[in-house]
């Protein structure tokens, strides 16, 4: 314990700041239904001898435990670690480097990303490993259903808080081929259907509601991908199974990012405008 409080006080000197708590002792589930800061959690956690968020789950608890004990048995849990201020790519587990849904994950550390988050519900479906994606505020307001919903007929199991929004557990699996009619004309749902496609045991047919970008789709066949669309630029077929290789890539700029800077340009004529 001694060495665990000076590797925390180590690492907040690197602003990074953690706490471990318990989430769940058999079948009792202590945890919260909203997403908690790092403090809020210790706050929390620090008011019962359970170490859980939960305080109405405490005497549940002491009493399984009591009970358990009487028996003769053990029992199961799941302790949570939350971390904040982690460079991108910390706390991987073996041989991460090999794995690009590992890879994605750790970039996403830190950010406030609604498209990456949808993306990475595709991507995290067909991995061997379960995930919990846990956004800030503003994050955790944005639904995630729409994109939830067409990864489940690829047999992706994905768990939302009763809003529909983060935190989103993924138990990830092997998943099957599908055909899928999206509901929600967005790029990034179908984005999220065409990785889950890829890990896919069979070929996969995806149907838009209305075209929408195609950069996925396009990149991923420079990668090796085998996924082609059909003349009405709504139904998409991917084949799985392609090893997908590296390139070189060339990612042009912004233009949102751009509009800001040319729209003062053109309010100030002595301001010359460089492209």
């Amino acid at each position: 314990m001694a060495l665990g409080n000076i590797a925390q006080q180590f690492l907040r000197q690197l602003d990074i700041d953690l706490v471990a708590y318990v989430a769940q002792v058999g079948p009792v589930e202590a945890d919260s239904e909203k997403p908690l800061d790092v403090s809020e959690i210790r706050q929390k956690i620090f008011q019962n001898d359970m170490h859980v968020i939960d305080q109405d789950k405490v005497e549940d608890l002491h009493q399984l435990i009591s009970e358990t004990k009487e028996k003769g048995d053990t029992l199961g849990g799941i302790i949570r670690l939350v971390a904040t201020g982690l460079p991108a790519g910390l706390g991987s587990y073996v041989s991460w480097d090999t794995k690009l849904d590992a890879k994605l994950a750790a970039a996403a550390v830190g950010g406030n990303s609604g498209t990456t988050n949808r993306l990475l519900l595709g991507i995290l479906a067909g991995s061997s490993f379960a995930s919990q994606l846990i956004g800030d505020a503003s994050l955790s307001k944005r639904p995630m259903k729409r994109v939830s919903q067409p990864l489940a007929k690829f047999g992706a199991e994905i768990a939302l808080s009763p809003a529909g929004t983060l935190p989103a557990t993924v138990i990830g699996q092997k998943l099957h081929g599908a055909e899928i009619q999206l509901e929600v004309a967005s790029a990034q749902v179908k984005s999220a259907a065409i990785f889950a496609a890829l890990e896919a045991g069979s070929l996969s047919t995806i149907i838009e509601k209305l075209p929408t970008r195609n950069h996925t789709e396009i990149m991923l066949r420079q990668f090796g991908a085998d996924i082609t669309t059909e003349a009405d630029n709504l139904t998409i077929h991917v084949q799985p199974g392609q090893e997908l290789l590296g390139q070189e890539v060339e990612v042009p700029g912004d233009m949102s990012s751009a509009a800001f800077w040319l729209t003062a340009g053109r309010l100030r004529e002595s301001w010359p405008l460089m492209s």
